[in-house]
């Protein structure tokens, strides 16, 4: 009789610059770690209780997906995200979005839009900013790796870690949770069509309602507490 596998699989654990990577950019994106201000390495590796070498690695990657600057001889600086980055940001995100859409949407198996589904379901089932922002990278993200197309793939990655900076803050605003959802639900139904072109067109409202909102954060912040996000 076969009884199966003896032991279960077991994920292998994150390194300690992984760790580390994903203890800075929470930080980061708490507003912990203060957008313009300076931190030295070893205040940072002493706060993770880690060796500087695991710290200065998690430090050359955020800076290459544009969180940190790194300083010689000073440290690193957070970076600021500005009405011009965000733009950009926006600029690079649309056509290689659209170019998964137009790649997958016409050959999508009904697993693949069942999953879809399920991890819709999450996104809309769900009242916190962590979990929603992790679900909604998920339905892009899964979209996105059935192109099989790494270099596609490792650009949205990058953006998407940039886009999580501000994107649980704009769910704070009175009916984000059910704009964003309705969205994405808008999305999904010309999948399940597979209408490559209504995808496409729900895509870029998507997409350009985000970068409308993450404008509208970022000028709230900068008039300071209370200009936009609802208080609880």
């Amino acid at each position: 009789m076969n009884r199966g596998p003896l032991l279960d699989n077991v994920a292998t654990p994150p390194s300690l610059v992984e760790v580390a990577f994903q203890a800075i950019k929470a930080g980061i994106m708490s507003h912990r770690l203060e957008p313009g201000a300076i931190y030295s390495e070893q205040a940072l590796a002493r706060e993770l209780g880690f060796s500087k070498t695991p710290v200065h690695e998690a430090l050359v990657d955020l800076a290459a997906k544009g969180f940190v600057e790194i300083l010689p001889r000073r440290g690193l600086r957070v970076m600021v995200l500005t009405e011009k980055r965000i733009r950009d940001l926006f600029e690079f995100r649309r056509p290689l979005e659209l170019a998964v859409i137009c790649r997958v949407t016409e050959e999508l198996t009904d697993q693949a839009v069942e999953h879809l589904k399920g991890v819709l379901d999450r996104v809309a089932g769900t009242l916190n900013p962590v979990d929603f922002q992790k679900y909604d990278r998920r339905f892009h993200r899964y979209l996105a790796s059935l192109t099989e197309n790494h270099y596609l793939i490792s650009a949205l990655d990058n953006i998407w870690d940039l886009c999580d900076w501000v994107g649980a803050r704009i769910l704070a605003y009175d009916g984000g949770f059910d704009l964003a959802v309705q969205e994405h639900v808008d999305i999904y139904e010309h999948l399940n069509r597979r209408d490559a072109q209504g995808a496409s067109e729900a895509l870029v409202r998507h997409l350009k309602s985000t970068e409308a909102r993450f404008l509208t954060e970022l000028s709230a912040s900068a008039a300071g507490p209370g200009a936009g996000a609802r208080e609880d």
